[in-house]
Order: C-alpha cells, then sequence, then structure tokens
C-alpha cells in the first residue's frame, strides 16, 4: 500500500533565510503530524479499504503552522 502526502520541497523555497527556515519547519511538522496520527490508527481493527481510506485522508489534512489560526 502506498500513499502520497505532498509537502512542498523546503529545499526548493526562495526568499529571505527566515522564509527558508519556516519552509524546512512546515515540512517537518506536516510529516511528523501526519506520522503521528498514522501510528495511533488501531490497524488490527481495520481492513485493507479502511487503512487505504484512513491513509488517503491523513493526506488531505490541512496543517496549520505555529502561530496560524486554524479555520
Amino acid at each position: 500500500m502506498t500513499a502520497r502526502w505532498g509537502v512542498p520541497d523546503p529545499a526548493a523555497a526562495e526568499g529571505p533565510e527566515a522564509q527558508k527556515i519556516r519552509a524546512f519547519r512546515y515540512a517537518y511538522q506536516a510529516l511528523a503530524t501526519r506520522i503521528k496520527i498514522f501510528t495511533s490508527l488501531r490497524l488490527e481493527a481495520l481492513d485493507r479499504m479502511a487503512i487505504k481510506r484512513e491513509v488517503d485522508e491523513i493526506g488531505h489534512l490541512r496543517i496549520v503552522e505555529a502561530g496560524e489560526r486554524a479555520p
């Protein structure tokens, strides 16, 4: 099973150093959050299709940066 959790490439960030650092922090936060959610799934209670749905939903989460207000 595979999943695509698209996160912008922080190495491609342009601009001042602070903006580049923010891009790396965002990528880290996005991946860390998604991994934590994935590892909290009770895989033994889910069939293959349910796992795939959960993994896909995790990939569509909107990650809120520190200091940003959630909608």
